[in-house]
């Protein structure tokens, strides 16, 4: 399946924008135990956030990021990957059956 990767920039950290950190945050636990996003990260001055999104096409990943509350706060750019590499995918994954 295609991987897309999602970056945004992220506004100042507003009250209205920091009460819906928790809920952001279930919902991204969520679509990671969906295989969705296999990656997330925010910068360390949290200015910029990014994310990979395993998905069909762009507006796959439209109705993916719909799905976050902090999505009317950010103002993401997509783009589809030709090359996908990480050190997990190295590594094969154990069956404990």
């Amino acid at each position: 399946m295609p991987i897309f990767i999602v970056e945004s920039d992220i506004p100042e950290l507003t009250p209205e924008f920091m009460e819906l950190i928790p809920e952001h945050m279930e919902v991204i636990g969520e679509l990671f135990a969906e295989e969705k996003i296999l990656t997330y990260a925010v910068s360390d001055d949290r200015s910029k956030w990014w994310c990979h999104i395993q998905a069909e096409n762009e507006i796959e990943v439209m109705d993916i990021l719909s799905q976050m509350p902090i999505l009317p706060f950010l103002n993401p750019k997509i783009y589809g990957l030709m090359i996908y590499d990480n050190a997990e995918q190295a590594m094969p994954k154990i069956s404990l059956n």
